[in-house]
């Protein structure tokens, strides 16, 4: 039966939580253009096979035409902020040594030695070479070659043939992007319209304050998949559904024949539509100010405020980034200050707009095992006013069975939500798995996982199923 577009409820909402368009009426400065843009609602495409996240048979297509053949984040320049800092990146089953060659060019290198295949990085490294450790084979960080002990014995080596094999790469906003695909077209139409949404956001000098490496015991499309749709708000984040909003988000998909990108923007500073009417968005204000104040600065006297609203949050916000930075915010809309603006570049890569939650999110397939993956998180601090850019957060590594509170991870409430996230996503890998054999699909709503549903379209065309 074909949907009528125009019947189609965009979101559940209340006299206190109203849909995001409306709400960013009411905002007390003009909102960025972003935020005001919506993009095309795709609502095509049925219930999706269960076998796409167990089936190794699918993983290997994933592997030979997504990830072998699409513009990929891999990282961050400040990752590799001297000549010769090197970092590794792995997607399923390849790796690729990710290094500044000059002060402005970055390369990515297969990491695998031209002689008997060694891996030759295991992690972060620096210097000037690349070295084997299995017989001493070097390569000058660019990938020339540098030094073959027992040349003499390989007349078949040629200083261009035995080059270290490359993947495109490409920076955008201070934001490292591979494609293995050399015959594929640049970058720039890949990022679609986060080229135009991002141009005022300074991203390339945003720097990384906390930093977090998750394996994680599920398909990397459940992991990303976790963070595609806002609604799961007030069943598995119970802890914020005060002062946050969920079926009232806003969904937008922009779509090309280069890129798809999609956005949530959920409000913060009013309640879930699904606490009803008498909800209060004074007392959404509060547990947000709670939420979001960092230790040791002190809370306004709420008894003695009047009026507390979004823009009273907002302009706590304004004070909070203001003290952590020494920057001035009076300008930044309140949506700029409280709202998690959160977009999806198609396969891996979610960066999010604005103050509201600076978060950045990165998933790859971990080795062969299609039910398990890595889920890169960070939390990007605009530069301080001096300037000067603070050494980044080294990385935290958690492993499997581990948690963010745990391990502390150093996002303050987001360890919770983060923990929250990951305690789900194996749970529908395992459901996934063990499901009645009749029960082949999975299904997602109309709009709230308009998302989700993009993405599979996506994918089921690029690797022809």
């Amino acid at each position: 039966m074909k949907i009528d577009v125009t019947a189609i409820q965009k979101g559940a909402v209340t006299s206190v939580s109203p849909l995001y368009s409306d709400l960013l009426k009411t905002d007390t400065r003009v909102p960025h253009p972003a935020f005001a843009a919506t993009g095309e609602f795709i609502v095509d495409g049925g219930p999706v096979p269960r076998s796409r996240y167990i089936d190794r048979a699918f993983a290997k297509l994933e592997m030979d035409h997504l990830w072998m053949k699409t513009w990929q984040v891999v990282g961050r320049e400040e990752d590799i902020p001297e000549i010769g800092d090197r970092f590794v990146y792995n997607v399923g089953n390849k790796s690729f040594i990710i290094v500044r060659t000059a002060e402005n060019s970055v390369k990515a290198l297969y990491n695998s030695c031209l002689h008997r295949g060694t891996r030759l990085c295991a992690g972060e490294g620096a210097g000037p070479v690349i070295r084997c450790p299995f017989h001493g084979w070097t390569w000058n960080a660019d990938g020339s070659i540098k030094e073959l002990p027992g040349r003499w014995d390989f007349p078949e080596v040629t200083d261009e043939k035995f080059r270290l094999p490359e993947a495109q790469c490409a920076v955008w906003g201070g934001n490292i992007f591979i494609n293995p695909d050399l015959n594929a077209g640049p970058l720039e139409p890949a990022l679609g319209i986060l080229v135009d949404h991002f141009k005022d956001y300074e991203f390339a000098d945003r720097w990384t304050a906390v930093h977090v490496r998750k394996k994680v015991r599920g398909n990397w499309k459940l992991a990303a998949e976790a963070f595609l749709e806002g609604w799961h708000l007030s069943e598995t984040h119970s802890q914020a559904q005060s002062f946050n909003g969920d079926s009232n988000s806003q969904y937008d998909i922009w779509e090309d024949d280069d890129a798809q990108i999609s956005r949530s923007i959920t409000p913060s500073g009013v309640p879930s539509p699904e606490l009803g009417e008498d909800a209060s968005v004074r007392q959404a204000v509060i547990d947000l100010i709670h939420a979001v104040t960092p230790p040791g600065m002190e809370l306004p006297n709420f008894e003695q405020v009047e009026t507390i609203d979004r823009a009273y949050g907002a302009e706590h916000r304004r004070r909070v980034l203001n003290a952590m930075t020494g920057r001035d915010s009076s300008d930044a809309s309140d949506a700029w200050m409280l709202d998690a603006a959160q977009y999806y570049m198609f396969p891996n890569f979610f960066p999010w707009l604005g103050e509201g939650a600076p978060l950045w999110y990165q998933f790859m397939p971990y080795g062969d095992d299609p039910a398990e993956c890595i889920f890169e998180v960070r939390f990007l601090l605009p530069m301080p006013a001096n300037g000067e850019r603070p050494p980044k957060s080294p990385v935290v590594e958690i492993d499997f069975d581990e948690t963010f509170r745990s391990q502390n991870a150093g996002f303050g409430l987001f360890d919770e939500v983060f923990d929250q996230d990951m305690s789900n996503v194996p749970l529908i890998q395992k459901g996934c798995e063990t499901g009645s054999p009749d029960s082949k699909y999975v299904y997602f709503g109309t709009y709230q996982e308009c998302r989700l549903k993009a993405l599979h379209a996506r994918l089921a065309k690029m690797v022809g199923v």
